[in-house]
């Protein structure tokens, strides 16, 4: 999740510090600040971050995603320690996508949510269909992953036209994501519903 990959990131971390430098600019310096001591201070500042953070990124190579995206699909993990002098760490981590043009996160799911933008990133020869069901359940598992300490409910299956990807379930709700396919299989329409009418069900 990375040479490409790599110098993006390194741009949006310039974003960044570009920033940090112009808010302390104008706390820090009463007068118009020497453009060198200005650099040495983000030089200081990026040392004592560089020390205590550090960020790999690890592309998802599974067969599933690459035969189903567009894109490459990434794990950033970012973990953060003895800032303040302790043994305790935080660790974050992000599942991005690289267009080639910008890395994007997936979709956010809140409530019900139309998901445009992932149904942009599939390739436009994959077909959902028996044989692909679940292949695209497995890409499923990496971009929207279901936390550890939920049970797994997971489970798929056709109906009235439209795929069902079940992800979660409270009671006998189910949610997930529903998927309209055209006659061949093509995705024409995916969304993460939150509950699923009785019709709907398997």
């Amino acid at each position: 999740m990375f040479d490409t990959y790599s110098s993006t990131i390194d741009n949006m971390a310039k974003i960044n510090k570009k920033t940090i430098g112009s808010s302390l600019k104008g706390f820090i310096f009463i007068a118009p600040a020497d453009a060198q001591n200005d650099t040495e201070t983000e030089l200081r500042l990026d040392n004592f971050i560089n020390k205590s953070c550090t960020t790999n990124y690890n592309q998802i190579t599974s067969e599933s995603v690459q035969n189903i995206l567009k894109h490459d699909v990434f794990y950033i993990t970012q973990e953060t320690k003895n800032i303040y002098g302790e043994k305790e760490k935080e660790v974050h981590e992000f599942i991005v996508v690289d267009t080639g043009l910008e890395v994007k996160r997936f979709e956010r799911i809140k409530t019900d949510t139309p998901l445009p933008e992932l149904r942009s990133y599939i390739r436009e020869d994959f077909m959902l269909n028996e044989e692909s069901a679940p292949h695209f359940q497995t890409l499923l598992d990496y971009i929207y992953p279901i936390a550890d300490w939920k049970p797994d409910k997971r489970e798929f299956f056709f109906k009235n036209g439209k795929w069902y990807f079940l992800r979660d379930a409270y009671f006998r709700t189910k949610q997930g994501f529903e998927i309209t396919v055209g006659p061949k299989g093509k995705i024409t329409h995916i969304c993460y519903k939150m509950k699923w009418d009785e019709y709907e069900s398997k």
